[in-house]
């Protein structure tokens, strides 16, 4: 691959909750390189796992998409990479619905006793936002460590 700074990065914002059906079954590594090489993109950022909490590549973690139907990142990841582009991989910390749901202990609360959210809509909805303090960072580490073997 070749090493050189790149010129046009994108960020594949791929947030996706688990009531969305069919996650990549419509993939076409073939038609994705296509369309990254149209818009001169030589570096795009795929996902590993989202704020929602969900992994989309096969993962000894319980918490793959549900509705993932192919080995996404890894497809997306090869297919770049034989295209010569670059894939950072996107791991998100500190906001993560799904494990805000499973480990409550782990939500970050403020000095007034209040639980860590992001409000995007200022309304009462907003991520949960994890404690980096907490076992959280060691989910974190194994996860990152997964994926760095895995590509």
């Amino acid at each position: 691959m070749n090493n050189s700074i790149r010129y046009r990065q994108v960020h594949l914002d791929f947030h996706t909750s688990e009531h969305i059906p069919g996650i990549g079954s419509a993939f076409d590594p073939e038609h994705f390189v296509h369309t990254l090489k149209q818009a001169k993109v030589d570096s795009i950022t795929c996902f590993s796992r989202c704020h929602h909490g969900y992994i989309y590549h096969e993962t000894r973690f319980p918490y793959q998409h549900p509705n993932l139907t192919c080995n996404l990142l890894v497809e997306q990841v090869r297919a770049c990479h034989k295209a010569d582009i670059r894939v950072p991989v996107y791991i998100t910390v500190g906001w993560d619905m799904l494990q805000g749901r499973l480990h409550p202990e782990w939500l970050e609360v403020d000095d007034a006793g209040k639980l860590g959210t992001r409000a995007p809509l200022q309304d009462d909805w907003g991520w949960y936002k994890l404690d980096l303090a907490s076992p959280y960072m060691d989910f974190l580490i194994e996860q990152t460590q997964e994926v760095c073997n895995m590509l």
